[in-house]
């Protein structure tokens, strides 16, 4: 046997052993995700939310960047449902005594706010101001109501879902001097 032979078939033993850890791997979580998709769904989100907190804080200590959202359509669940990476200014959200509240579903690039405490700085695509967090609700995403966030302080607010949850987090977002 020649010597590049023997690094071939090891290559390919390599290759193999790797090709079936990772069937071996996606089964286990395609199992896990049929018996039980809250548990596997918040696990997965929880891992997003921290690898993008990671990135943002990498963004906004390197770069100087903050985080940036974009206010897209006005409308309901089905300009919502586009799931087009910009927030929906929601009708249904309309009420005396709740700012504008733009919602986004969490895998659709709404996740991004559920990291986000009082003080986090952001942007908002297209406007001049930057903002900051100024108020947090969260709710249930069943039974609860518009009078739920009256009160909630900021100009405009920002929503969005918790992965393998009951809850919903609203930001209140004020501007500041930059």
């Amino acid at each position: 046997m020649a010597h590049g032979e023997g690094r071939t078939r090891r290559r390919g033993r390599v290759i193999t052993t790797l090709g079936v850890v990772l069937i071996a791997a996606g089964a286990v979580m395609i199992g896990a995700y049929v018996t039980m998709p809250q548990q596997t769904e918040r696990a997965y989100g929880e891992l997003k939310t921290r690898v993008t907190d990671a990135v943002d804080d990498v963004r906004e200590q390197v770069f100087d960047e903050l985080p940036t959202v974009r206010i897209g359509a006005v409308g309901g669940i089905s300009e919502l449902d586009r799931c087009d990476g910009t927030f929906t200014v929601m009708t249904s959200y309309e009420r005396e005594g709740v700012p504008e509240t733009a919602a986004a579903h969490n895998s659709c690039g709404g996740d991004v706010v559920l990291t986000w405490d009082e003080g986090q700085r952001v942007r908002i695509e297209g406007r001049d101001e930057t903002y900051e967090v100024v108020d947090i609700r969260y709710t249930s995403k069943i039974w609860s109501s518009t009078a739920d966030l009256v009160g909630l302080g900021g100009e405009i607010a920002l929503q969005t879902c918790f992965y393998g949850e009951d809850r919903m987090k609203f930001v209140g977002l004020a501007p500041v001097d930059s």
